[in-house]
């Protein structure tokens, strides 16, 4: 299989990566980024693009399926402007993009409870990238919506801390299970399995599936040769 990946550097992209390295059934990894990643598998190839500039994937042959774990905060991005742009215009034109090389097949990761009417940016800007998936025309498209994440950053960000530490309590519960915080590494398995899994259509995997998706992922071994 081969694939393509938009957002390797954040918290679940860097999990995909390193499950797909690992894994037989991923021949070649193309990264689309802005800047120039440290890479360890020879059959990883990082293009480094400008957004901006962007009009077609410097991508040769076909590809079997798009990942996309791309996505910043308000506070990083500056501006409401500059966050939609990233989180909703790139992975848009991205989408668009993959579709006229011939990618049929597409896994995005969104939030729980997004809406077009929501009062909250945030939730009006994922479910606006959720709808322009939708209408990019895959055959098969999932849409992952985790809880909160939870993982190792780079970048400290305070408010996610707060927003764990909620999730984890509701959790406890067992009142609001679906708000439980769910583990990047778990999102990425889940990424890959259910794309295994999944017949072509539209599918929606809310938080509580996703660790019922994370637990049946086996990758498949590299055979290394003598």
């Amino acid at each position: 299989m081969k694939a393509i990946v938009l957002g390797a550097t954040g918290l679940v992209g860097n999990e995909l990566l390193q499950l797909m390295e690992e894994d037989a059934r991923f021949e070649k990894i193309e990264l689309i980024s802005r800047r120039e990643l440290e890479l360890k598998e020879m059959k990883v190839v990082n293009h480094v693009v400008d957004f901006d500039q962007l009009t077609s994937l410097p991508i040769e042959g076909p590809c079997d399926v798009l990942f996309i774990a791309f996505g910043t905060t308000l506070k990083t991005a500056g501006s409401k402007k500059t966050q939609w742009k990233i989180d909703v215009d790139i992975p848009t034109k991205v989408m668009k993009l993959a579709r006229e090389i011939g990618v049929k097949q597409c896994v995005l990761i969104s939030a729980l409870g997004v809406s077009e009417r929501s009062p909250f940016f945030y939730s009006r800007m994922k479910a606006t990238l959720d709808k322009n998936a939708r209408d990019a025309g895959f055959d098969k498209l999932i849409i992952l919506k985790p809880s909160v994440l939870e993982g190792f950053r780079k970048d400290e960000r305070m408010g996610e801390k707060i927003s764990v530490a909620i999730g984890n309590l509701l959790g406890k519960t067992g009142l609001i299970d679906k708000y439980k915080p769910v583990q990047g590494m778990k999102v990425a398995q889940c990424m890959i399995q259910s794309l295994i899994e999944l017949p072509d259509g539209y599918h929606e995997i809310h938080s509580g599936l996703i660790h019922s998706y994370a637990k049946r992922f086996k990758p498949q071994p590299e055979v290394k040769s003598e």
